[in-house]
């Protein structure tokens, strides 16, 4: 029933969600949809956002971390954020990641993202967040690969990790335009890589899994496991390219020069344990580091081996949230919940 009416109250009179009185929503589906053929553009926005921040035209706070004594491995965060230029919202992203659901076939991270006025501060939109996460996470590593590699093309492209983030990289690197011979995934459950090996064959791709703890040699190799402590321990050589989104895998020691470290923000990069972070701890410093302003279009590549480490950066899920809320709008599957909020009036 509750379903029923929520459906009822898609919007009719053409007011666009940024003034509208009721709370805006997308439903999940909908979002996945957009998402799933919005993918270049998505990478696009995260460019953007990015060089909004890097021109003082966004705000990103430090990210807040709640954890558990019981549950090490598992955390709830907070990111804060705010982006001006034609978007000038506010919002909060918030994120968790309990890593145990894998074992029951449950996603392992879920979120929402609330999105706020920045005229009056009144939320304007409440979704859930779990996609968005994921796709701009991707979306920045896809960035990340399309800078660094122009011709989007490698002989090898390999996996760490079996699970959500590392498959939608796969999509979001093949609506970029790259080519691979083949693929290698590696992951220690066995059901998960079998599951992205019979993913990768509907895509069109012969994979194959490998060894997790095996050395890597592929030109392109991606990192999205749950790991909090750093396990691979093997030299990079000077053409590959590494998209480290889960930040603890790579043992501090070999992100050292010659390999060339691109995070998206400095600040936020030396922080929480990632593997940069111990670096830091370890030197005293991390020379050998600079955000995505390196390698914008027309830069060199830097030489040796490129590890990204994207923090990950409650901007882009804002950002992410904006483009969905618009494109919710133009398509027509944009909903509100009236009578969630109250009277704003003060008398």
């Amino acid at each position: 029933m509750i379903v029923e009416e929520l459906r009822r109250a898609e919007p009719k009179d053409g007011t666009s969600w940024r003034e509208a009185d009721g709370l805006n929503y997308v439903r999940a589906e909908d979002i996945a949809s957009i998402l799933a053929s919005s993918r270049g553009q998505i990478i696009d926005v995260v460019a953007e956002t990015y060089d909004a921040f890097y021109h003082q035209e966004a705000i990103n706070p430090d990210t807040y971390s709640l954890r558990f004594p019981q549950k090490a491995n598992s955390r709830i965060n907070a990111l804060p954020s705010y982006i001006g230029r034609d978007i000038d919202l506010a919002g909060l992203k918030w994120v968790a990641s309990f890593p145990d659901n894998v074992a029951r076939n449950r996603q392992r991270a879920s979120a929402l993202i609330v999105v706020n006025s920045f005229e009056t501060g009144y939320p304007l939109a409440v979704l859930d967040g779990t996609a968005i996460s994921s796709a701009r996470t991707v979306a920045s590593a896809a960035l990340a690969a399309r800078r660094l590699v122009p011709s989007r093309e490698t002989d090898e492209l390999t996996f760490y990790g079996a699970g959500v983030i590392n498959r939608d990289l796969l999509a979001y690197l093949q609506a970029d335009g790259w080519r691979f011979d083949h693929v290698t995934i590696c992951d220690p459950v066995s059901a998960s890589a079998e599951a992205f090996s019979q993913h990768c064959t509907l895509r069109g791709m012969s994979a194959q899994i490998g060894e997790a703890p095996r050395r890597c040699d592929s030109g392109l190799m991606a990192f999205a496991t749950s790991a909090l402590e750093p396990w691979y321990d093997h030299p990079f050589h000077a053409d590959q390219t590494v998209l480290h989104m889960s930040l603890r895998d790579v043992v501090p020691e070999r992100l050292k020069a010659p390999v060339f470290n691109v995070v998206d923000d400095v600040n936020h990069a030396l922080k929480a344990n990632t593997s940069l972070h111990l670096l830091q701890q370890m030197q005293g410093h991390v020379e050998n580091v600079a955000n995505f302003a390196a390698i914008a279009p027309g830069a060199r590549r830097p030489e040796g081996p490129v590890v990204v480490s994207a923090f990950g950066m409650g901007i882009l899920d804002l950002a992410v949230a904006h483009f969905v809320l618009n494109a919710a709008q133009d398509r027509g599957t944009l909903c509100r919940i009236d009578g969630l909020l109250p009277e704003f009036s003060r008398w």
